[in-house]
Formats: C-alpha cells, structure tokens, sequence
C-alpha cells in the first residue's frame, strides 16, 4: 500500500520544481488618461510618478527581488463641448528575481524596459441637469515595444538571454466622473485593451520559450480589462490645479495565458493651462455647471 504512495510522490517532485519558474511579464497596465473636462477649451496636461506596488529588495533572500516603476505623461483638449482628444507616453523600468531550479542553476535577474505612445479621441456629456456628475468614452490606439534581459548572477547557465517585440494596443475606455464643487473629481474607469505583440526577437531556446510561457507571442491576442479608481484634489483658490491619485489593476480575459503584471498605482499633478490661468473664465464656467 505504501508503495503507490511513493511513486506519485517521486513522480510529483520534479513536475513541481520543474513547473515553478519565474515569470518573464510580457505586459505592464499604465495609467489611465481620464480628463477632466466640462466644456469646450478644457484641457489636461498631467505626469505621474507610477508603481506596479511589488517593491521588495531583499536581494539575499531568494525570489525577494521585485520592483517596477514608470512615468506616464497624459495631455487632453476638448475641441467641443462633447468632443475631445488625448494622447499619452508611458516608460516603464521593471525588474524581478528569477530562481526555480533545485540547484540554482538559473539564477537571474531580469530587467525590464516598456515605452507606449497613446493617441484617442472621445465623448463627454454631463450626466443630469446640475452637471456634477459626467460620462465620458475614449478609444484609440497605443504603439511602443517592450524588452527584457536576463542577467544570471549565479551558475553555470552561459550568457545572459534576451527578448524583445512591438506591442500595438487598441483600448476604449468608458468613465464616471463624481464632481464636488470642483474641488474634488472622483472616477471610475473601466478600459479594455487589446494586444498584438509583433517582430518578437529571442535568443531563448526553444524549451525556454515554451517554458516561460513566450511561445507564439506574436500568432496571439491578449486581451485585458482594466478598471481604475481615480480621484483628484484640488482648492478653489488655485483653479486648473489638481493632485491626482489612481489604482489600476489588469485582469487577463484571452485564453492564452501570458505572464503580466496586476496592478499600477500613480500619483501626479494635473493642470489645465487655460483655467490655471484665466480665473475670469473659470468663474464663468462655475456658474454655468
């Protein structure tokens, strides 16, 4: 009777460690360009300081090593009192600590670099007669590429690997917007986004790609929700002026399977120029919401 109990525990052991490997994270979500515009002649100019919340530097413990941060910088016109279009730059530098094996054998850092340029356009229209809530709708299309390399700091592995691919995203991204005597803005924003990955390069061997779950990158789509809780702080003396904060996550709907990162908290400044600069308007514009 024992026996049999053996076998599938000898038989468990290596499908165990040999199946626990270290992530190589394909993608990154990033901040959500969520303008807060009423009105004609609204504008947004923001940049936000961003993290995927996994800071840990215990590099003597192994797998401890994991961080990533990023800078995203947003702007937004509205070119009618509905209409509006925005663009984005997104640079993301990440880094985690590879060692599955037993016996260490490929124990590495990996480092990674993202960059993403977004261009989109989109609807807003207040939401009731008092005009202190409002809906609004982006869609466009962010093209940029992505890279990482694996840096071995121990074992008897050889040379460092590398991957590298264009990513192209297509993304709508519908949002609530709970004003407070503009002072305070809360949002909710629920994006979806769509991948191609494309020109993917590797010097992984074939295993390795197959085993770090990179196979076929560029023969599949991934498909990502992406909700975010947004709020903005303000004062009425300094109109046009805002510290944003917002929490992101990312939630794989594709049935490929591609190893990416959860969550991106930014904190940022907002500015809209014209309102900042212009108090005689913004009076105006109160009075009219």
């Amino acid at each position: 009777m024992k026996r049999p109990v053996f076998y599938i525990t000898a038989l468990c052991i290596p499908v165990f460690f040999f199946s626990c490997y270290s992530p190589r994270y394909v993608y990154s979500p990033v901040a959500h360009n969520v303008p807060l515009l009423t009105q004609k002649g609204d504008s947004k100019l923001a940049g936000y300081y961003s993290t995927n919340l996994s800071d840990t530097k215990k590099i003597n413990t192994v797998g401890k090593l994991n961080s990533g941060r990023g800078l995203d910088i947003q702007g937004a016109y509205s070119i009618s009192d509905h209409v509006a279009v925005q663009a984005a730059y997104s640079k993301r530098w990440e880094k985690n600590y590879a060692d599955y094996n037993m016996n260490r054998a490929d124990t590495s850092i990996i480092n990674y670099t993202r960059t993403g340029t977004e261009l989109g356009i989109g609807y807003y229209t207040p939401l009731g007669r008092r005009g202190q809530s409002m809906f609004q709708v982006f869609g466009g299309v962010s093209i940029g590429n992505s890279s990482f390399t694996d840096h071995y700091i121990t074992g008897s592995v050889g040379n460092d690997h590398f991957l590298k691919m264009n990513v192209t995203r297509l993304y709508i991204q519908p949002a609530l917007q709970f004003w407070y005597e503009d002072v305070f803005v809360s949002s909710f924003s629920s994006r979806v986004s769509v991948l191609y990955f494309r020109n993917v390069k590797t010097d992984y061997s074939t295993e390795e790609v197959k085993n770090y779950q990179l196979a076929d990158l560029d023969k599949n789509t991934g498909i990502f929700w992406e909700p975010a809780f947004i709020n903005a702080f303000g004062l009425k003396k300094v109109p046009g002026l805002k510290v944003e904060l917002q929490l992101g996550m990312a939630f794989l709907m594709s049935k490929r399977f591609v190893d990416y990162r959860t969550f991106n908290f930014s904190a940022g400044v907002v500015l809209d120029l014209p309102k900042l600069f212009d108090r005689k308007k913004t009076g105006q514009k109160t009075n009219k919401r």
